[in-house]
């Protein structure tokens, strides 16, 4: 029989290594999808627009009795006063506003870009004082990160 001090010992020894073994894998794991989720680029732009949407206005609470609604999408032609920006569908006297369905609890400045030689286009929500200072036709460095296998990009911002 093992006295109370070696035992104890080797319990901890044992605890300290199977610690040591998960913190391993999880750190091989998150390193493996930060390489392998997507690339971080970074290049020069030409704002092609500027557009700011405003604070959403608040909505009613919902009643306690009221369901929600299972609301299937409906295909149909766009109206003569709707537009189409950034896959969303509004009013055309609505864009910008607190009714922009794109509208959240905070203000928003965004500017659509072109990056200089690929030709890919995308928007960077910025801060206020960069949205004031560039003009569309202006050219900017961006840094961004874009899917490896998606080619999607997010986490886009002007580098100063």
């Amino acid at each position: 029989m093992l006295d109370a001090k070696p035992a104890l010992a080797l319990v901890q020894r044992m605890f300290v290594r199977a610690v040591l073994v998960s913190f391993r894998f999880s750190l091989a794991i998150s390193l493996a999808l930060c390489l392998a989720g997507c690339a971080k680029k970074r290049g020069e732009a030409i704002v092609v627009a500027k557009e700011h949407i405003d604070v959403a206005e608040s909505k009613p609470s919902p009643s306690p009795g009221a369901s929600p609604v299972n609301e299937e999408p409906v295909i149909r032609e766009m109206a003569p006063d709707e537009v189409e920006i950034d896959g969303v569908v509004m009013k055309k006297d609505v864009r910008g506003t607190s009714k922009d369905p794109r509208a959240g609890s905070e203000e928003k400045w965004l500017l659509k870009v072109e990056m200089v030689g690929v030709g890919r286009s995308f928007n960077i929500y910025t801060d206020r004082a960069h949205y004031d200072k560039l003009k569309v036709g202006d050219r900017i460095k961006v840094r961004y990160s874009e899917g490896k296998y998606t080619g999607t990009v997010w986490g886009s911002e002007i580098e100063d």
